[in-house]
């Protein structure tokens, strides 16, 4: 779905200051495309708008393509490799699968001529691209999880640090999954890669925060959440004390920089000691989640393979009106 609301292209080392740009994503498709609508412009000099057009359409593929970087690593890693950004923006048109025109037009008192184009990218390409110059491992379509649950339990120590923690949620989760051959990326491999800003960015609902987190490690599929503990009534009771887990999490493609899926569930349990209800109540809620996730990222990986499979296999469709191929430039 197109969105209505443009942002100024922030080219930096990238433009001219006589030329601008604006874009917005349009969608990201499952089948490894990417498409953005961007307007660029640039200056007539000499009074040649032929010459103005084609530098404003390169600007515009460069352009879309500094887009899907940033969306896939976030400002702050794309701004710290900004020097293996620079290799990859210099060949923007290698990323490009194609381009249409949406509007065109030729200011002769301005003397500068603008273009807004929807772009289509070939995402595996991009991918692959920082995953060779070591950006980004595991972009490559690497069938692994990652799970990251900001936990607030009656046993956890508050006092304590993110990645000081060992959730229960979070360990519970990660032992189903790998139980049901889903391969998972450990938290101590990883707790010195990934800044607590990142990862309670991306507990937050921050889709960009949880696919740098998978890029980073290598991971397609990552999981993050929050956790909570709580007893269940006003007043303790003198028999065992029922305890009410909940958990909240989102399901993100690093590969697709998408959201999978998501879900709320809780259980209620009661022990003999009011920490042994609370483990009873994780277990639940624990298998309730699995009962939902294994599905969800095997439908994900499976789909992926099929449309790949479709895309070698079967020719594309002939259009009367079909986008320009970028050798058309």
């Amino acid at each position: 779905m197109l969105r209505t609301i443009f942002f100024k292209g922030c080219f930096g080392l990238f433009a001219l200051m006589a030329t601008g740009a604006w874009m917005s994503p349009a969608f990201a498709q499952f089948d490894s495309e990417s498409a953005y609508e961007v307007i660029a412009e640039a200056p007539a000099v000499k009074s040649s708008f032929v010459g103005a057009r084609k530098k404003a359409v390169k600007i515009a593929l460069k352009t879309a393509l500094e887009q899907n970087l940033r969306e896939l690593l976030g400002d702050e890693e794309f701004d710290r490799h900004r020097k293996e950004m620079r290799k990859i923006l210099r060949k923007s048109e290698k990323y490009v699968k194609s381009y249409r025109f949406l509007e065109a037009y030729d200011d002769p008192v301005q003397r500068m001529s603008q273009v807004k184009l929807e772009v289509v990218l070939f995402q595996d390409a991009v991918n692959k691209s920082l995953s060779r110059t070591g950006v980004a491992s595991g972009m490559e379509g690497w069938k692994q999880v990652v799970i990251l649950i900001n936990e607030s339990s009656l046993s956890s120590d508050s006092t304590l640090r993110f990645w000081e923690m060992v959730p229960i949620s979070e360990t519970s989760l990660t032992r189903n999954l790998i139980e049901a051959g889903i391969p998972v990326v450990g938290r101590d491999s990883i707790r010195y890669d990934i800044p607590e800003e990142t990862v309670m960015s991306a507990v937050k609902g921050n889709v960009p925060a949880a696919v740098n987190i998978g890029l980073k490690v290598g991971a397609d599929i990552v999981i993050v959440g929050n956790a909570t503990s709580t007893p269940v009534g006003d007043e303790p009771t003198h028999g065992p004390q029922p305890v009410r887990v909940a958990i909240s999490i989102k399901v993100v493609s690093s590969h697709h920089s998408m959201l999978v899926a998501a879900k709320s569930d809780f259980a209620t349990a009661s022990g003999n000691e009011i920490l042994a209800g609370e483990l009873e109540a994780f277990h639940r809620v624990g298998k309730q989640m699995t009962e939902f996730l294994v599905p969800a990222i095997q439908k994900h990986w499976g789909e992926g393979a099929e449309q790949k499979e479709v895309k070698q296999s079967a020719p594309a469709p002939k259009k009367e009106a079909s986008p320009l191929p970028v050798g058309d430039l």
